[in-house]
């Protein structure tokens, strides 16, 4: 299981709750295979956090629009390209192919890292100079 810690935080917290969500969901993922091993609950928490990222990931470039952050087109290149490989797991998955849970999961895990904990710490003075709390 991922734990939220100070680490995580980005001092915003809107956008801390929003990634707590994230979280959430990928832990919903390990409890799915860990416990449950059921297709249809990990294709049901893939579908969750499809539609949960492109939410959040709309709000977030719409701050950065908002707020012309320079590094915009790059974060939002790297929210495509989340969405991409998380559909094409999703469809992998339905259409079968269930032992692909472990891959996902470090996929998920990885990209929380590098996303959450590298690229969009990138953000935090452009939207806190802007009046994001």
């Amino acid at each position: 299981m991922i734990e939220w810690n100070n680490g995580h935080s980005l001092g915003l917290s809107i956008i801390d709750e929003e990634h707590k969500k994230v979280i959430e969901i990928i832990n919903g993922i390990i409890v799915a295979k860990q416990r449950d091993n059921f297709p249809e609950k990990i294709e049901k928490m893939l579908h969750e956090m499809i539609d949960y990222a492109l939410s959040h990931f709309k709000a977030e470039e719409s701050y950065m629009i908002e707020f012309n952050y320079h590094e915009y087109q790059y974060h939002k290149e790297e929210h495509v390209d989340f969405i991409q490989r998380m559909n094409s797991y999703f469809s992998r998955v339905v259409h079968g192919n269930y032992e692909l849970a472990n891959e996902i999961l470090e996929f998920l895990k990885q990209w929380l890292v590098r996303h959450i904990d590298g690229t969009d710490k990138k953000y935090i003075e452009c939207f806190t100079r802007n009046g994001l709390t």
